[in-house]
């Protein structure tokens, strides 16, 4: 995590150098949807200060996976991704290249095995069961596997974890937070489009 950019708003980051991640803490209250709500109007806030360009004409765009940048900011594409624990929220933007963030709670939960044994390999789960901290170990590789199919701009499924964990050049880095919250942070080079084939 020593390569990230991190800010607790109301501080406004600087715009950094392409490829290197930009991480914002941002405080939230339940429910959900109103921690939603904030997130997005500090991400607004942030890109029109980035862009010079008013909130209402910035690209953004909402999908099924969150906020995406439609152009160039300061002459590189944006990667934008987001995740909530309680009462935080977290914004990770980078610019040319991709990137995926998740926080989540360091704590044990009964059903823990049954989601391991879906999405972790066998291996995997004896690790976190043999390890010192089973709680932590475990969040580790959610938050890990969550952010690298962020990062991958793929949803959760069955079949999609092996895929985001056999990604090669996907980068993780996880950091422990106050309050027993572990952030885990994937990056990844840019998705280069591949050539169309010349005509014939």
């Amino acid at each position: 995590m020593n390569a990230a950019l991190i800010s607790r708003w109301p501080e406004l980051p600087a715009l950094s150098p392409p490829g290197r991640p930009v991480l914002i803490r941002v405080e939230t209250t339940p429910p959900r949807p109103s921690a939603r709500q904030k997130l997005r109007i500090v991400l607004c806030q942030v890109l029109a200060a980035w862009s010079g360009l008013p909130p209402e004409q910035l690209p953004l765009a909402e999908t099924s996976r969150g906020p995406v940048w439609r152009g160039q900011l300061g002459g590189h594409d944006l990667d934008i991704s987001l995740s909530y624990a309680e009462d935080e929220g977290w914004i990770g933007l980078r610019r040319d290249g991709r990137i995926g963030v998740d926080v989540m709670q360091i704590q044990n939960f009964p059903e823990a095995e049954a989601v391991a044994r879906i999405y972790f390999t066998p291996a995997a789960w004896k690790t976190i069961q043999q390890s010192a901290n089973p709680a932590l170990a475990f969040a580790t590789a959610w938050t890990t596997l969550e952010a690298r199919l962020k990062c991958l701009k793929r949803g959760l499924t069955e079949s999609s974890a092996a895929p985001a964990w056999e990604q090669p050049d996907c980068t993780v880095q996880s950091l422990t937070l106050p309050g027993s919250r572990i952030l885990t942070v994937a990056t990844a080079p840019p998705r280069r489009e591949s050539a169309s084939p010349a005509s014939p």
